[in-house]
């Protein structure tokens, strides 16, 4: 069997998983270490839930899947469009350490190893603070990971190309549904040629409410640590920064931040945030915090 029919299997997989949300999938495919062994029967686990959803996915696979995933593969190939599962070497490694990894990324573009000194820039309203805080990152030689959704989220990336840096855009569609990138076509267009543009839906799904809480994860778990320039409780910033500490990812956040925002010391108090004084100071903690984390599955 040859990788491709086993991004195939991975993928027939993730289709037949109706019940449960997809990181159940990647767990039992990585545990077993083979997406054609699961569907074989060959996976074993202590975990009678692992075991039974195991089960239940692989039953449901028919030999008409595996032709679609593997045409599915080829089409986005011939689209510049590359797939990396769960089982790659290529599949970032800050993302492989999260316990809700997606099983698998579409990708425009390329991740590098080189990508795991990563630092998530996420906010809502402070374009300048956003871009200056991106554009000091990737001066200090560090990728920066975004969405990209929204206007302050295209200057983050703007700001990051101007300093000469790399950056990980995460859209919240497929990467081949013209509404996905939107207005931001034009940077999506330049995180491909200096990063990576990446999607963990398939191919032609528009973004919703449901897309979009599912690309924090994949935003938050590409990136080391998170800066989280501002916000307001119950927004995009809230929902990033819970999502990273929810899986152990560090949080950074502006003091004048920490203080106008309840929610913000509320979140210190009870899982723990590094405030940080200014962009000098968010540097230092970045480099510091983004060098002495241990690595897991880099590529």
């Amino acid at each position: 069997m040859t990788a491709i029919d086993e991004q195939a299997a991975v993928l027939a997989l993730t289709k037949a998983t109706h019940d449960k949300p997809w990181f159940y999938t990647t767990r039992v495919i990585a545990a077993a270490g083979s997406a054609l062994g699961v569907l074989d029967g060959m996976f074993t686990a202590r975990d009678e839930d692992d075991q039974a959803h195991a089960t239940a996915i692989a039953a449901r696979v028919q030999p008409e899947d595996l032709d679609w995933a593997r045409d599915l593969i080829a089409a986005m190939r011939a689209e510049g469009v590359h797939l990396v599962t769960v089982l790659d070497k290529s599949y970032p490694g800050n993302l492989y350490s999260a316990y809700d990894r997606q099983p698998f990324l579409w990708v425009r573009g390329g991740i590098e190893p080189g990508d795991y000194r990563a630092v998530a820039v996420i906010g809502e309203n402070d374009v300048a603070q956003a871009a200056a805080a991106a554009r000091a990152l990737a001066g200090a030689g560090l990728t920066v990971v975004s969405p990209l959704c929204s206007d302050l989220d295209a200057a983050v990336h703007e700001a990051a190309f101007a300093a000469g840096g790399r950056t990980l855009g995460v859209i919240a569609g497929g990467l081949a549904a013209p509404s996905t990138p939107g207005v931001h076509a034009s940077v999506a267009k330049q995180i491909a040629e200096r990063g990576a543009v990446v999607s963990p839906f398939w191919p032609h799904i528009d973004p919703t409410e449901t897309t979009i809480e599912l690309a924090r994860i994949v935003t938050c778990g590409l990136a080391d640590c998170v800066y989280v320039v501002d916000g307001h409780p119950g927004g995009l910033s809230d929902g990033h920064a819970a999502r990273a500490l929810a899986t152990g990812k560090s949080v950074l956040v502006p003091q004048r931040f920490q203080q106008a925002q309840p929610w913000v010391a509320s979140a210190d108090r009870r899982a723990g945030m590094t405030v940080v004084q200014d962009i000098d100071d968010l540097i230092r903690q970045a480099v510091n915090l983004v060098d002495m984390t241990p690595r897991l599955h880099v590529s």
